[in-house]
């Protein structure tokens, strides 16, 4: 596993709590990958280790710093790769919006901003889909009913504290603690809310957009 701690402020420490935390919970291989530099981004020989990584990890923090860093470079082409020769792509906060097409609070100064010209694209490992976190636990809906109403193409996710999202093909399955949003503007969806909401423990197909 290929953990990537780049959202982090700096200094960085030799070993992360996350990093901790996945070896702390049986992953027995998993080697950082860093930098802030995007020519060293961009160099065969810095992201060598994806070539054979079956996952990649992104940290929590701020999620422009993946942008700054790895947009457009070769370390992104191989996180890719990664993704398309079956391995598994997963993150924590700001590593989990950088999955998306769309990455909403990227703005450098603040996370208090949704749309930040220069830093709304996402890594793309969820196609048409755009990514909030920590989304019941700090009120974050309403941010999200504004995105879309701005960007109505796209699926919006707000994943809570304590909850993910796993993805095989289409469908999202969550576990964890409470629940994941979805914004699908070419629906009303039943009651009072402008989203779905799906338990731990339920489904959702990201192409179909629609409850299992």
């Amino acid at each position: 596993i290929v953990f990537v701690p780049t959202a982090l402020d700096n200094p960085l420490g030799a070993e992360s709590a996350e990093q901790k935390l996945l070896k702390k919970h049986g992953a027995k291989n998993v080697v950082a990958l860093h930098t802030r530099d995007r020519a060293e981004a961009d160099a065969p020989k810095f992201s060598e280790v994806l070539l054979k990584a079956g996952g990649v990890w992104f940290s929590g923090g701020r999620q422009w710093r993946f942008v700054d860093a790895y947009e457009g470079t070769l370390t992104e082409k191989r996180f890719h790769a990664v993704l398309a020769r079956g391995g598994v792509i997963g993150g924590s906060s700001a590593g989990a919006s950088i999955q998306g097409e769309y990455m909403p609070r990227g703005h450098p100064l603040g996370n208090t901003v949704v749309a930040a010209e220069g830093y709304e694209r996402g890594f793309g490992f969820l196609p048409g889909c755009a990514v909030d976190q920590h989304f019941f636990a700090r009120k974050r809906t309403a941010d999200m009913t504004g995105l879309m109403k701005e960007y109505p193409q796209y699926l919006g996710i707000g994943i809570d504290e304590g909850t993910a999202l796993v993805v095989t093909g289409s469908v999202a399955e969550v576990i964890g603690r409470t629940k994941v949003a979805f914004y699908d503007t070419r629906r009303k969806p039943a009651g009072d809310t402008d989203y779905e909401e799906v338990a731990a423990g339920g489904k959702y197909d990201l192409k179909e957009r629609r409850k299992q």
